[in-house]
């Protein structure tokens, strides 16, 4: 369990450094071989744009949405009382959207209806429809109902696992409307293997989070080799691809244990010219008994690059009894990556501290 936990906390570390740098929305870098100095540049320029990205979906139109039907500031909902009655007015109405506790089912037909708000009484009216649709104001000054949620597709399919019966979604599509503008959107489609363990064949997640885009996939290539691709805060100049190919030892989803099943993760990271590819020999790593940071390092490598420009190495370094994520560069010095995350933490709090208050100092 703690050679588990060693691991999982070191693959954090390292996610965490390509996801919070991986937003570059400017082509400034230099071309042919750089200098270190101009590689920390980089990576310095990198964590600023992903900042400027973050301060875009935190003033994008879904973002404000929320934050203004919540009258959300310092971490306080001024607008829950008015959220939390119009919800029970809603529930009254349509009833509380569940799953069933036996085997997942989401009865999609029978909250079929159009629902709309009456903000004199403070309840909801009710309509046949195909689907689902409901009808709110964005804030409680509004006179009108100018938001729709709706959710106008939903299938299911019935599988088997651990020898129960279970439903797994097929299909979905909803989005939210405020004043004729689409500010979020999903469009999901799945298909999934028969057998004791359904597994993924094909997914797809299209997911708009005004302004920015997510979309997610997940390809079955054999029965013990899959294929995951992202592209996330796509749009405005951000944007993020991740690409993983991950592959197990046997298909017994079953039983499926990742110290003792997991063969192979090979990924490459990019947003405009920042590049890192990783491969983890998860096989040789689990097969220690007692790996140490020197193990890890030999099992999970991860190269950095400026477009074609190696830039340098993420390694694991034992500090003062700890595993800190470390970079070494191609001159062969090396610094601990708090250098670039430590700022990049304080301007995020620094961006969500109006909203959420000092809680977010305790968050990271």
């Amino acid at each position: 369990m703690k050679r588990k936990l060693l691991l999982s906390t070191a693959i954090v570390f390292s996610l965490v450094f390509f996801a919070l740098f991986s937003c570059n929305k400017s082509d400034t870098s230099p071309t042919g071989n750089t200098t270190v100095a101009e590689d920390k540049a980089f990576i310095t320029e990198v964590t600023n744009n992903t900042n400027n990205c973050i301060k875009a979906a935190r003033d994008g139109s879904l973002s404000q949405s929320i934050i203004k039907f919540l009258n959300l500031s310092n971490g306080i909902a001024g607008n829950e009382d008015w959220a939390d009655s119009m919800s029970t007015a809603l529930e009254n109405v349509m009833g509380t959207l569940e799953l069933d506790p036996n085997d997942s089912k989401f009865n999609y037909p029978s909250y079929w209806g159009s629902y709309t708000y009456n903000r004199t009484t403070k309840t909801f009216s009710k309509v046949a429809a195909t689907g689902i649709f409901i009808h709110i104001p964005s804030e409680p000054a509004k006179t009108v109902n100018n938001v729709l949620i709706k959710l106008t597709e939903y299938t299911d399919g019935l599988y088997q696992a651990n020898a129960k019966n279970i439903y797994l979604p097929k299909t979905a599509k909803a989005s939210v409307t405020k004043d004729n503008v689409i500010i979020a959107d999903l469009d999901f489609a799945a298909t999934y293997s028969s057998g004791s363990f359904p597994a993924p064949i094909n997914m797809s997640y299209k997911i708009l989070l005004a302004p920015h885009t997510y979309n997610f996939t997940v390809q079955r290539i054999t029965t013990t080799q899959f294929k995951f691709a992202s592209n996330i805060f796509s749009g405005g100049g951000c944007g993020m691809t991740i690409n993983a190919t991950v592959t197990f030892n046997n298909d017994d989803y079953n039983n499926l244990k990742i110290e003792d099943d997991l063969k192979t993760v090979n990924a490459d990271y990019q947003s405009g010219d920042f590049i890192v590819k990783s491969n983890f020999d998860a096989q040789t790593y689990y097969a220690l008994s007692n790996p140490t940071t020197a193990n890890l390092n030999a099992s999970l490598t991860n190269e950095v690059y400026n477009k074609t420009n190696k830039i340098g190495d993420l390694k694991f370094k034992d500090v003062s009894g700890e595993r800190k994520l470390f970079i070494y560069y191609k001159d062969g010095s090396s610094e601990n990556t708090s250098v670039y995350y430590d700022p990049f933490l304080t301007n995020l709090k620094t961006t969500l501290r109006p909203i959420f208050g000092d809680d977010v100092d305790n968050w990271f």
